[in-house]
Parts: structure tokens; C-alpha cells; sequence
């Protein structure tokens, strides 16, 4: 398991990612390599996201990846996206639900909006929890 964790927020350009990476080395130093999550607007279905975790992040591509559904975008006459995921490269990480809900704020002609997503990870335990929580192990 991971004993921290490197949490990013994605908004990918629709083309590629040229900067930042050092900024997330910055922060998260070692940990990129196999306790990092990432969720947002990817610009892209799962297949495309370890081209953009590779220039952002860095460290083990990720494995799990998901949902990987429509997203984009208000209205959908017009647009057509699968867009918004988690990834992750955690080892044992799995997945634990996800909702893609519906588009908020109709009302107000929301032009491009992306469908909200909620999703869960189920973290393997760190080594060191067992220390911490013996009934658990």
C-alpha cells in the first residue's frame, strides 16, 4: 500500500500537455511513481489518458481507469465526448462505483458543460496500518 498518496485535479487541453509536470514532481516528489490518482476532464477516452499522465505525472502509467462513458457535452445534438475519468497506479487499487450524473443547470442553457462524475477507489492497506490497526490484518 501507499503510505502517502499524490492526489491531482485534471483539466487536459484538447491537444497535449506541455507543462506542469515539474510542478507535480515538485509537490509529490517520489510518490508519482506508484501512489498518484488523478480525476478530471481528460480531453480523452481511457485509451489516451497514459499518453497525458506520461507528460504530466510521470511514474507507472496508470492501470485502472475509469468510467470510460459519454461525459461531453451540454447539448449532446451538438457534442460528443468520453471525457471525464480516474486513473490511478496504485498497485491492488480497484474500483468501488462510480456515478456519471445527470447534466446540471439546464435551465440555463449550460453550452459544453460536462456531465458530473463521482467515483471510488478501494485502496489496498499500507504496510504500517497493520501497526496501527492489528484486527485488520
Amino acid at each position: 500500500g501507499c503510505s502517502s498518496l499524490c492526489v491531482l485535479a485534471v483539466h487536459a487541453p484538447h491537444t497535449s500537455i506541455d507543462n506542469g509536470k515539474g510542478i507535480v514532481s515538485s509537490v509529490c516528489g517520489d510518490v508519482v511513481g506508484s501512489c498518484a490518482i488523478a480525476m478530471g476532464d481528460w480531453n480523452t477516452p481511457v485509451d489516451g489518458v497514459g499518453r497525458l499522465w506520461a507528460d504530466l505525472i510521470g511514474g507507472s502509467a496508470p492501470h485502472l481507469l475509469f468510467p470510460n462513458e459519454r461525459t461531453c457535452c451540454f447539448p449532446e445534438s451538438q457534442n460528443y465526448g468520453i471525457f471525464d475519468h480516474i486513473a490511478t497506479n496504485i498497485p491492488g487499487a480497484s474500483q468501488a462505483g462510480y456515478t456519471v450524473h445527470p447534466y446540471q443547470l439546464q435551465e440555463e442553457d449550460p453550452v459544453e458543460e460536462h456531465r458530473p462524475v463521482s467515483a471510488s477507489l478501494a485502496l489496498p492497506m499500507s504496510l504500517d496500518a497493520s501497526a496501527v490497526h492489528p484486527e485488520q490484518a
